[in-house]
């Protein structure tokens, strides 16, 4: 989209040039930066940050002018290696030090500039935003020159490149590296340094089919070897699906059977393991036969074993009873006798203790 002159009417005088400019906005940043922040005023944004954003800016927009510049944002998150809302408030920043004027807000392309682009085989769905660079003429007269020219100074060991070239002017002010910037970031933005990856989460039955298949001496060394959670996340599956690792085995098995080779040191075990199950059926079990089978087995000894006890118990009870002579019944008799025994001298106890009170009562009434 070519813009006409009437856009920057209202836009100050152009830039002096690009290293100035991207010296001026460090200058105002060291300057201004920590009372607007300390206010509010400001969006957070390190020094790092905002002059790795002011080169990589600075580089697409006219040399001569600071005119025309029109970088997208994806195009900026990879020049300086922050985030999209990294970039965006560098742009807040860069409004309030009155350093970056849109002239043209960016928007979507309507259905008939649509076409015009698809007709020159551009694909893009709208247009980016246009602004000047400019030289901040409502504070650059509180910045000291002096302090100008020696930030420029530090910062450009070399010309810097025209419009088209690299982005990037010196090599010690732009951060590049993922771990400068995760050093470097913005305080808002979460430090993801030293942040451990969350450990995927697996089904009970999952791990609990993965550790039974490990300790199962029956498959090969190389499966037995795998981990847990990664042998967890093949059978997951099957596991969900009512296996056992007699299943599994079966289903190894059954494509050594058909003629196939169990590898003993396959490149990818969990890939492998995967592709010998796949020809099985999760929904039909290959030892789902055997352990029906066997659990009918073991119902029917439990049921014959208590046929046995009760057919025993029967029998003892149907049993003829002791003899008049028996010892169990000599000793049975000699307890109750022992019992009444007892009950008859406790009852006379307590008859004897009340004649003598009544007794007693008597006579105090009569001598009285």
């Amino acid at each position: 989209m070519e813009l006409s002159e009437d856009v920057y009417a209202d836009v100050p005088s152009c830039w002096l040039s690009r290293e100035r400019w991207v010296a001026l906005s460090l200058a105002l940043y060291d300057l201004m930066y920590r009372d607007l922040r300390a206010t509010l005023r400001a969006p957070s944004v390190s020094r790092d940050t905002f002059e790795a954003w002011a080169i990589a800016e600075s580089g697409c927009a006219d040399t001569a002018t600071g005119r025309n510049c029109r970088p997208s944002v994806r195009h900026l998150i990879k020049a300086i290696t922050r985030s999209r809302r990294t970039v965006q408030r560098c742009r807040e920043l860069a409004k309030i030090l009155d350093l970056r004027q849109v002239v043209f807000r960016g928007r979507q392309r309507t259905k008939l500039e649509r076409l015009e682009s698809w007709a020159r085989e551009d694909r893009h769905r709208g247009w980016t935003a246009v602004a000047a660079l400019i030289d901040s003429p409502g504070y650059a007269h509180a910045v000291d020159n002096s302090a100008v020219e020696s930030i420029r100074n530090q910062v450009f060991g070399a010309p810097p490149p025209r419009r088209g070239g690299s982005v990037s002017i010196s090599s010690t002010s732009v951060v590049t590296t993922e771990k400068n910037v995760r050093k470097r970031r913005a305080p808002r933005d979460p430090d993801r340094k030293g942040r451990t990856k969350n450990s995927r989460s697996y089904a009970q039955e999952a791990l609990l089919l993965a550790a039974r298949t490990r300790e199962d001496e029956r498959f090969p060394g190389w499966l037995r070897r795998l981990g847990v959670k990664g042998l967890a996340g093949v059978l997951t599956p099957y596991a969900l699906g009512g296996w056992h690792a007699d299943d599994v085995f079966e289903a190894m098995e059954d494509v050594h059977r058909s003629g196939q080779r169990i590898l003993t040191t396959p490149t990818n075990p969990h890939a492998y393991l995967a592709w010998l199950l796949k020809f099985t059926d999760i929904a039909a079990p290959p030892a789902a036969h055997d352990r029906a089978r066997e659990d009918q087995i073991e119902r029917e000894r439990r049921e014959q074993i208590r046929q046995e006890a009760d057919q025993r118990r029967a029998e003892a009870m149907a049993a003829v009873p002791a003899g008049p002579d028996s010892p169990g019944r000599r000793a049975a008799l000699a307890v109750a006798a022992a019992a009444g025994q007892h009950s008859i001298s406790s009852t006379s106890r307590a008859r004897s203790g009340e004649r003598i009170a009544l007794q007693e009562r008597a006579r105090q009434h009569w001598t009285g």
